[in-house]
């Protein structure tokens, strides 16, 4: 071949992984100076930009680094704050020495105390610090697992030649925003990292009102839009709660800042209601029930007030509605928990539901422990956290009507009704992915889908289970026990794989009612060995966990209170609730409203609906006549 038609050759010369933004445009190579040659020699303004496309190695680097380097400052700070060692510090800071010698020097001549731990005393402003020491299992290492179809990869992906709004928001903070908590509780990130693991790994997405790519990339990176302290301080609140080692104490006092920002607040955004939300769960974890329903529905309203309901073009939308949809459904699980109506509308337009992406769909889900135990990837499972919220969306709107119908007093409730919420239910059920069937897949949030479904199916017909229906041929009281049972099977098969110490916050209060029911079946029939294993089931599942749930200590209280009353004989350990004297929807011992409680039939003067709890509602129903024309009749079985 002519040598004039050889493709020329470049030289070996300088190779830069990061052209300036100049020489990219002309598609010019660029020696990665500052300025590169070209634009000297041009006189053209050189611009390097951060590049948009890096790998998870080099930023797990990154982030160590600058771990290290706070580690560091902080040592030769404490060192300056000390009566000994300030004087030494001074002297190597105006000879002009490093940071990295100085904190070297200090490490070996053992300076007063500058350790890189947390002290477990409080600080001179008060604030509180964690005794938690280094995890045996770092965070960057579940993380690594967790980012492999979500946050980093997404966060960085390049697609066709442009970047993503989080890249951008990404890209516009330095990488000292790294290194922020985000709260004055503790300094420890190790900390706060390791309990937003615990709280994203068995919490969410149940109820979320955050969604966890943006929450996380703009906690990683400092940006306010949506991460905020408050939003911060109300998840570590929750995450305690999945911890021994931080202890109760610690999760008031990140509850007592988020409660302290929140009042303090002149301008509410979408991290207000996130906020709201989270501490609403928190409160009913404790068993503070009243707490929590003042809580969420402040977050519904607020989510209303600011539009989120509303359907818009803005690039917000995903999080407004993940924010909306978050609000309502906690709001509909406690109205249904309490017998209650709703605190909306019944008239208010709903938003689209959150889309379902394949790729979150496959996102792996692993388990991570308070012990940072790494279980490894053998034990992980497709996470379809898509799915699992819009099952939770479609079932909470579900829940939604049927609540308005059941305790509205213009609705008028009749048993043609109740038969068609029923079978609302159970489409639900038929239509639900095959990915999150039984058997297809257990993780935490698929196994509280299962839960929830069974919980709002006995609260549906409990009420009722006096009663027959006229022209139906299913029995309320045998639709609870069933519910009851499945309740207490998947609660068996949680405990199995994960121990009840990692439960959703409204696991106790779904084994509550079951085994109210096995109470009943009891009553019913003293000889009924079945009923009672699972009493004592229930019973030792809320003693499991009450250590991270205070609201199960309440509900064995309520249910000895229970078992007294009726005359069942049941044994219970001692575990004495915080919260027992409280006056709330799950006070069992109430003289005044006792009739309520009874199971016994209506022609010894007792009401023909029943309630556990005497605050708690009951649905419209007429009497005599009026019961008989809305197709109810007694049952037979009293």
């Amino acid at each position: 071949m002519d040598a004039s038609y050889r493709r020329r050759s470049r030289g070996a010369g300088i190779v830069t992984p990061n052209a300036c933004t100049e020489c990219r445009r002309k598609r010019a190579k660029c020696d990665g100076q500052k300025p590169c040659t070209r634009c000297a020699s041009q006189l053209a303004d050189c611009i390097y930009e951060a590049p948009a496309r890096q790998t998870k190695d080099e930023m797990r680097s990154e982030i160590r680094r600058l771990q290290e380097y706070q580690r560091q400052s902080k040592m030769m700070l404490e060192a300056l704050a000390s009566d000994g060692g300030a004087g030494d510090v001074l002297q190597m800071l105006k000879k002009g020495e490093a940071v990295e010698d100085i904190s070297r020097r200090l490490e070996a001549s053992k300076l007063p105390e500058a350790s890189s731990t947390p002290s477990t005393t409080a600080t001179k402003n008060g604030n509180l610090t964690s005794s938690i020491h280094q995890l045996p299992f770092e965070f960057e290492d579940w993380l690594e697992q967790w980012a492999r179809a979500n946050l980093l990869e997404s966060a960085f992906r390049h697609e066709q030649g442009s970047r993503r709004p989080s890249q951008e928001l990404l890209l516009d903070h330095s990488p000292t925003d790294y290194l922020e908590t985000w709260t004055t509780v503790t300094s420890d990130r190790t900390l706060v990292e390791h309990l937003l693991a615990l709280y994203f790994c068995w919490e969410y997405p149940i109820f979320a009102t955050i969604k966890q790519e943006q929450f996380m990339l703009h906690f990683f990176t400092g940006n306010p839009r949506y991460c905020s302290s408050l939003l911060v301080n109300a998840l570590l609140a929750l995450a305690c709660r999945f911890s021994e080692r931080a202890g109760n104490n610690l999760g008031d006092a990140f509850f007592a800042e988020a409660t302290r920002l929140i009042n303090t607040e002149k301008r509410h955004a979408l991290t207000t209601v996130q906020a709201l939300g989270v501490m609403s769960i928190r409160e009913a974890s404790c068993g503070r029930i009243n707490e929590s329903v003042f809580l969420s529905g402040q977050s519904i309203s607020l989510a209303i007030e600011m539009g989120l309901h509303v359907e818009t073009d803005s690039e917000d939308e995903p999080v407004r509605e993940a924010t909306f949809w978050g609000a309502f459904s906690l709001n509909k699980m406690l109205s249904l928990v309490t017998c209650s109506l709703p605190q909306t509308s019944y008239q208010i337009p709903l938003p689209a539901k959150p889309a379902i992406i394949d790729r979150d769909e496959q996102s792996l889900w692993v388990p991570y422990t308070d012990y940072g135990e790494p279980l490894g990837l053998q034990f992980g499972q497709p996470s379809n956290l898509r799915s699992v919220y819009w099952t939770f969306c479609e079932l909470s709107e579900k829940v939604y009507n049927a609540l308005h119908i059941l305790y509205s007093p213009v609705s008028g409730m009749n048993s043609a009704k109740l038969i068609e919420l029923y079978k609302l239910y159970l489409e639900w059920y038929d239509t639900i992915p095959d990915s999150l069937r039984l058997g297809q897949n257990s993780t935490p949030s698929v196994l509280f889908a299962h839960l929830f479904y069974h919980s709002a199916t006995l609260i549906l017909f409990q009420p009722f289970i006096k009663l027959r229906l006229v022209s139906s041929s299913i029995v309320p009281l045998e639709v609870c026990l069933q519910a009851a049972s499945a309740i207490t099977g998947l609660v068996k098969s949680y405990s199995d794989l994960y121990t009840l110490r990692l439960t959703p916050s409204f696991v106790p209060y779904f084994v509550l009612q079951s085994s109210i029911i096995h109470l009943i079946a009891i009553k019913m029939d003293s000889s009924n060995i079945d009923a009672r294993m699972k009493l004592e089931q229930g019973i030792r599942d809320l003693e499991a966990m009450g250590s991270c749930h205070g609201f199960a200590l309440r509900a064995i209280e309520a249910l000895s209170v229970l078992a007294v009353r009726w005359e069942v004989d049941v044994q219970f350990a001692q575990n004495e609730s915080p919260n027992s004297d409280l006056m709330d929807y799950f006070s069992a011992d109430v003289p005044t409203l006792g009739r309520v409680h009874s199971i016994g039939s209506d022609s010894e003067g007792e009401p023909f609906l029943f309630s556990p709890f005497p605050l708690q509602g009951l649905p419209c129903l007429g009497v005599g006549e009026l019961l008989e024309r809305d197709g109810f009749t007694m049952h037979t079985w009293i």
